[in-house]
């Protein structure tokens, strides 16, 4: 009996401790997790976060969601033909004629545990149906880019370059859009305005080679704060034995600061010192310094507002030395909409002047639109405009002109065939025109005025990528 008795209470026991066990477990379930780690103070780092990177540096918030990323190579292919009514890029000129254009590119990404490598080649040729006097029936296009990018616990360094020779003043394929993925025209949007600018508008079918080195760095100390600085090292240089254009170099240091103050904001501030060198007969030399504050407001995936502005001190030294204080500023605005997305901005800077001038005092507005037309169509429309004013008297370029408009409009329609092809049709209006009287002959051709129509088909092949890895 007592045996008995003692068994019952062994089992009560036993009954109660697994009801208080599971009591436990239902407190403890994921309903109610536990509090994470806090992460380590590196990367995961909301100022060094690629979807807000710091507003001082020169990496901007990207629209588009990250998402896993696999090393590859990737060739392109795209064959285009326009009519264009000033294919030799004159002044006053006004004759259609036929282009060809075939380029090809050649991409690379390479992705390691704490470092990037992104590379592109472009290159192809022009062919003109009936060239102008004193104009080659085929011209060379070529193009490249480099960045390269490492990373430590709380910061990272970028290497990057872009490289062109070219006909004219830009790489655009017959205006149907470049074949690859971008990273050779892909341009640098942050910084100081007018961070690395290079060669602008153009007149006349001059050869001319352009390359812009850059190397940054951003430090943070913190979560929320982060330093940053930046050089850049930028040569126009035109094959051009009249001496109508204007070889030029221009240097770049800025050094900045940035915080982090709620999730979506940050404030920063820029200091830059830029040095523009011509040759001595045509300008000698224009020291610029520049301080810009800055405010920027990111919603990732939807919206990027960026907006900054700051006086600049201008030191022209040349045979008469003069000096003056300007304003610079900058902003930028991207918004994706569900089925679209809009790119506008505006700046306002000092330029080495396009290989017009002998630097400029430039102010230049964009506006860019994207949307899909159903499964398999895709539309992007441009519109560009820049006013820019002559810094100092020169003996070369456009030495009769005190100033020059450059405007630009077209659009992009696309048709996807299948995986590796694509369909489209291009329309492309420009014009640069100088302040200066009818007949004035410091470029080739006649007039003040260069109009450019260009309309263009053409396809383009992009197999799928081969992995590497």
């Amino acid at each position: 009996m007592k045996s008995m008795t003692r068994t019952r209470t062994i089992r009560l026991a036993l009954l109660l401790f697994g009801m208080s066990v599971c009591v436990v477990a239902q407190d403890s379930s994921p309903s109610q997790p536990a509090t994470p780690p806090a992460p380590a103070f590196g990367q995961n780092a909301p100022v060094l976060s690629p979807e807000n990177p710091p507003v001082s540096g020169l990496d901007e918030p990207t629209l588009e969601l990250r998402t896993a990323s696999r090393s590859f190579i990737a060739p392109a292919l795209q064959v285009s033909e326009s009519a264009d009514t000033n294919g030799a890029n004159q002044l006053g000129s006004n004759d259609v004629q036929s282009v060809t254009h075939v380029i090809g590119a050649f991409d690379l990404q390479q992705f390691w545990p704490k470092s990037d490598l992104f590379f592109e080649y472009l290159g192809g040729g022009a062919f003109y149906s009936s060239p102008y006097e004193g104009q080659h029936e085929a011209q060379q296009m070529h193009a490249a880019g480099l960045e390269a990018v490492t990373r430590w616990r709380t910061g990272q360094a970028t290497l990057r370059d872009s490289f062109s020779y070219l006909p004219d003043g830009s790489f655009q394929s017959g205006y149907g859009g470049d074949p690859g993925l971008g990273i050779a025209n892909a341009g640098i949007g942050g910084g100081l305005p007018g961070f690395s600018h290079g060669v602008g508008g153009s007149v006349g079918n001059i050869p001319r080679l352009a390359n812009t080195a850059i190397l940054d760095a951003v430090q943070a100390i913190n979560p929320r704060s982060a330093f940053t600085v930046a050089g850049a090292f930028t040569n126009s240089h035109f094959y051009d034995p009249t001496n109508t254009f204007l070889n030029g170099d221009q240097f770049t240091v800025q050094g900045g600061y940035s915080h982090l103050f709620s999730r979506h904001d940050q404030i920063g501030a820029i200091y830059g010192f830029q040095l523009f060198q011509f040759p001595q007969v045509a300008g000698g030399e224009v020291y610029n310094h520049v301080f810009n504050v800055r405010w920027s407001h990111t919603i990732t995936g939807r919206l990027s507002l960026i907006a900054g502005v700051g006086p600049q001190y201008t030191d022209v030294q040349q045979v008469v030395e003069f000096k003056q204080w300007s304003v610079s500023a900058r902003v930028q605005l991207r918004y994706k909409f569900a089925h679209s997305s809009l790119s506008a901005s505006y700046a306002k800077f000092t330029s080495p002047g396009s290989g017009f001038f002998a630097g400029s005092e430039t102010q230049a507005a964009r506006l860019a639109y994207t949307r899909p037309l159903g499964r398999t169509w895709t539309v992007f429309a441009d519109l560009a405009y820049s006013n820019n004013k002559k810094l100092q008297a020169s003996l070369f370029g456009a030495q009769n002109a005190s100033s020059y408009n450059e405007g630009s409009a077209g659009a992009v329609f696309r048709k996807h065939l299948g995986r590796s092809y694509d369909f489209f049709g291009a329309y492309h209006f420009s014009e640069v025109a100088f302040n200066v009287q009818p007949g004035f002959s410091g470029f080739p051709g006649t007039g003040r005025i260069a109009h450019r129509h260009v309309g263009a088909i053409g396809v383009e092949w992009h197999p799928r990528p081969t992995r590497i890895e």
